[in-house]
């Protein structure tokens, strides 16, 4: 019999929550209440949204002294960060990642067909030197943004101009930074400023990250090395009447970045992403009206979304030859969002969103000691394509000056064509989706939430074609939606010191996909699998005087196999952070935080046979980490962060590289004028 145990950081997050409406407060002065867009796509106050909210805000983001976007998000509330590579960075949210978590950027799709079941790398696509705000809703949220949202949003807000105080504006940006235990820097250049009405921001960076060196004994990891380019620009143009016309341009680009876990763990000699790309262009037009207005906010959106990836792959079996697989997927999207208020009460939210991808592809077989090429058949066909189109409606009710609702609804219709060899294969359905949630002031500080809503993820490319070939693996044209319905039930509470959120969640799945046998040594990908998820989140900040305050939060999910009745994959192990901060003025501050993770030994037989996974299980952890801010010179900022400070070996459940030793983090910031 296992001797029961609870983590040391978790009793100290509970000791920390339970003294904290003890301590005194110097200043009850209300703070601006925080702003969410995501979880309605209207700004509302977090506080005030039935939805279970994450929210990083420009100054999180700013002193967050992270690397790559996905470190931005290590330790937040709900959101655990797997890595299969240092070139990685896969969320998880209640239970779930890869295609069953939808990633935006300003409210543009960056999750397109290709994307494959489990840990994927595209957030760390995003350049973090981009980011203002990270925005995330846990739980389903395809009523308002269409498939993939099983488990929940992550949408990336990216910087623009502000300040038009001015009828000319200019400043500049200078940032460098380094980290030691991957030899890393990295350095951007911007510009912002503004032309009367017309406001800019744009800027280059390049990054080169070098082997991981891991805590304790792991020592250097190789491969973890790449190297990094991007470049970027917003322009927004402020219109008469409240509207603006807003125009970016986002390009990255990453050389050989090398997938660690097959190298390490399996059977490749080299995997490496060669080349990763992203490259996303969107006109934007948003207006504002009157509320008496028929329509009293409207948003009209064109995109373009480039995402090239390439697999250069040489196996130990055969170490003479090389495989090269291009996959193109040129994404254009067109979406609408309008606003009407109904009376005093009501507002309702509503519009249309449509992406079509268009894939470029191809794949050959290389001989290293002649250097002859064999053309191969990719993955997925060249020249197929994937549309996608839905319809939804968001219904915003105040019943009483307690009570409020808010009910939606999404009509979405997807389908894929493309052609195997003389085969024309296609793949059409369409899904009805709706969501209920509810908000009940039980006090002026307590609001007690609720809601009831269903989500679906449409079969995409990967699952329609997969790896077929007509030999080892078949398609199949009778492909249905993924399904999911969450129930949740929660309290938020929200004070001038004090703000927190808990949340129980309970989720069942439908018709999951996953590949089965249909006869020996042929494969297809199926309807096959029903799943149960459950769990708690709870998140918690305060501030004991205006120069001391701490956060924490924790996490715990539960998964199984509704028809086996076995542990669910991948399910991450209770799992939180800690923080302690002290701001004596306002030219430095200083934090002490910990993230922590129990031990993960509950697993499924995908599990068991995971080299990522040690035998037994996932080992928990508990790091102690320090970080702190000061200006060391006017228009000057400096962050220091000092991580894992006892060097501990650990690395989170799934991942195919051990996180950082010891390591000291550094960004400076230098403004031009």
């Amino acid at each position: 019999m296992k001797p029961h145990h609870t983590p040391y950081p978790l009793n100290a997050l509970f000791l920390a929550l339970t003294v904290f409406s003890c301590q005194p407060y110097a200043a009850d002065i209300e703070p601006t209440p925080e702003m969410v867009v995501t979880a309605t796509r209207v700004e509302r106050e977090v506080f005030n949204t039935p939805q279970a909210v994450t929210l990083l805000d420009d100054l999180a983001v700013e002193q967050a002294n992270a690397g790559t976007t996905p470190d931005i998000l290590s330790g937040a509330e709900g959101v655990l960060i797997q890595k299969t590579n240092s070139g990685g960075g896969s969320p998880f949210i209640r239970g779930l990642t890869g295609k069953q978590v939808l990633i935006l950027v300003d409210g543009v799709r960056v999750n397109n067909s290709y994307y494959r079941f489990g840990p994927h790398q595209y957030l760390n696509t995003i350049d973090p030197n981009l980011v203002e705000r990270i925005e995330v809703v846990r739980g389903p949220t395809s009523v308002l943004y269409g498939s993939d949202a099983l488990a929940g949003v992550i949408n990336v807000i990216t910087r623009k101009r502000a300040d038009f105080s001015g009828a000319r504006g200019a400043d500049g940006l200078a940032v460098l930074h380094g980290a030691s235990a991957d030899a890393s820097l990295a350095g951007r250049l911007q510009v912002e400023g503004n032309f009367n009405q017309l406001g800019y921001i744009g800027g280059i960076s390049g990054k080169r990250f070098n082997s991981l060196e891991g805590g304790g004994e792991v020592g250097e990891q190789r491969p973890t090395a790449y190297d990094e380019l991007g470049g970027d620009l917003k322009l927004n143009y402020r219109l008469g009447g409240g509207g603006e016309l807003i125009f970016s341009q986002q390009y990255n680009r990453q050389f050989d970045v090398p997938k660690t876990s097959e190298v390490t763990l399996g059977d490749k000699l080299k995997f490496n992403y060669e080349p990763q790309l992203r490259a996303l262009s969107y006109l934007e037009y948003q207006s504002r009206h009157d509320e008496a207005a028929t329509i009293s906010g409207m948003k009209l959106n064109i995109s373009f979304n480039r995402q090239k990836e390439g697999e250069e792959i040489v196996k130990v079996s055969t170490p003479t030859v090389e495989t090269r697989e291009i996959t193109e997927v040129k994404t254009l999207g067109v979406t609408t969002q309008f606003t009407s208020k109904l009376g005093r009460a009501q507002r309702l939210t509503y519009g249309f969103d449509y992406y079509r991808d268009r894939y470029n592809t191809s794949k050959s077989s290389i001989d290293l000691t002649t250097g002859a090429t064999t053309s191969v058949m990719p993955g997925t066909p060249d020249g197929a394509k994937y549309e996608s189109w839905g319809l939804y409606l968001q219904d915003e009710v105040r019943f009483s000056d307690r009570l409020e609702a808010i009910l939606g609804a999404r009509y979405a219709h997807f389908e894929a064509d493309g052609a195997i060899g003389v085969n024309q294969l296609s793949l059409s359905d369409g899904e009805l989706t709706s969501s209920i949630n509810g908000l009940y002031r039980l006090a002026p500080h307590w609001n007690l939430v609720a809601g009831l809503a269903q989500g679906y993820r449409a079969p995409n490319m990967e699952d329609f074609f997969g790896r077929v070939d007509f030999v080892t693996e078949i398609p199949n044209t009778q492909l249905t939606p993924e399904h999911s319905l969450n129930k949740e039930i929660g309290i938020k509470y929200y004070s001038p010191r004090t703000s927190g959120d808990f949340y129980l969640f309970h989720t069942t799945y439908d018709d999951l996909i996953d590949r089965v046998t249909v006869t020996p040594g042929v494969t297809q990908r199926q309807n096959i699998q029903r799943a149960l998820i459950k769990g708690a989140e709870v998140g918690v900040k305060h501030s004991f005087s205006d120069r001391w305050s701490a956060t924490g939060n924790l996490t715990y999910t539960w998964g199984q196999d509704r028809d086996t009745q076995q542990p669910l994959r991948r399910i991450p192990p209770l799992n939180g952070s800690l923080h302690l901060r002290y701001a004596p003025d306002d030219h430095s501050w200083y934090e002490v935080y910990s993230l922590f993770a129990d031990r993960q030994d509950r697993l499924s037989s995908g599990d068991l046979s995971d080299p990522r996974i040690p035998i037994g299980g996932t080992p928990g952890y508990g790091t102690l980490n320090f970080k702190a801010g000061f200006k060391p010179a006017k228009r000057q900022d400096l962050l220091v962060s000092l991580e894992n400070l006892t060097d501990v070996q650990y690395k989170s459940h799934g991942s195919g590289i051990y996180a950082p030793g010891l390591n000291l983090a550094v960004t400076w910031r230098l403004a031009l004028q």
